[in-house]
């Protein structure tokens, strides 16, 4: 894909070509993110952090990175601090505050609200969540810790391993997850969930349609 200006909407996005270029970045920022070296390659850019749903970790990390990079962030957290609350549509609001942003990251409680702000902003969006359906942030970042931690045993991602317990049907970062090991070969997958909360079926089809082994048990 082309990162440049793109949104980051949904992991089915990427190819394998692309996670591995973006891990190939994000070890090459490794001092930075430890202080280690320092840059302001982002100075004068503002990034936009918009989180309509709670969260400490996502909004905090993506805000420190944005700053130890150089940029400056402005964040709106909570429907009750932002004109939405008076009734204000997604897309006029996309219209106005992308007009203040070089880059907005937003978490947003409905499935396909990310996408519908990122369709009338005049700068790039990365969704940081949206309901039950996607966070591609947190799933790139899993699969890179995982990745990092399988490279000290000299092993790839190929042929994985991988078990993924608890709320599968409504667990976003799982639904992201499973579909960027789809772009991997040879995985053995097990899904451990109660019956109420398996994984969405076409998230299981994606992952057995790329040659992989699922399990499914409670």
């Amino acid at each position: 894909m082309q990162f440049a200006g793109s949104h980051i909407l949904t992991v089915s996005q990427f190819e394998r070509a692309d996670v591995e270029q973006l891990f190939a970045v994000a070890d090459a920022m490794r001092p930075y993110a430890h202080r280690e070296k320092m840059t302001r390659v982002l100075e004068g850019a503002i990034l936009g952090s918009m989180f309509f749903e709670p969260s400490t970790r996502t909004r905090i990390s993506f805000g420190s990175a944005f700053n130890l990079l150089g940029g400056e962030v402005r964040e709106t957290t909570g429907f009750e601090h932002s004109a939405i609350a008076k009734g204000e549509s997604l897309y006029d609001t996309a219209r106005v505050l992308s007009g203040y942003s070089d880059i907005i990251v937003m978490r947003h409680p409905e499935a396909g609200s990310v996408a519908e702000f990122a369709h009338a902003s005049r700068v790039p969006v990365i969704n940081g969540g949206d309901g039950a359906n996607e966070h591609p942030s947190q799933a790139l970042l899993d699969l890179y810790t995982i990745r990092s931690e399988l490279a000290g045993r000299n092993r790839g991602l190929d042929g994985l391993r991988i078990a993924m317990v608890g709320d599968l049907r409504y667990g976003r970062t799982v639904h992201s997850l499973s579909k960027l090991l789809s772009l991997f070969s040879g995985l053995r997958v097990s899904l451990v969930s109660p019956e109420a909360l398996n994984m969405p079926g076409e998230v299981v089809d994606a992952l057995q349609a790329a040659g992989h082994e699922v399990l499914q048990t409670d």
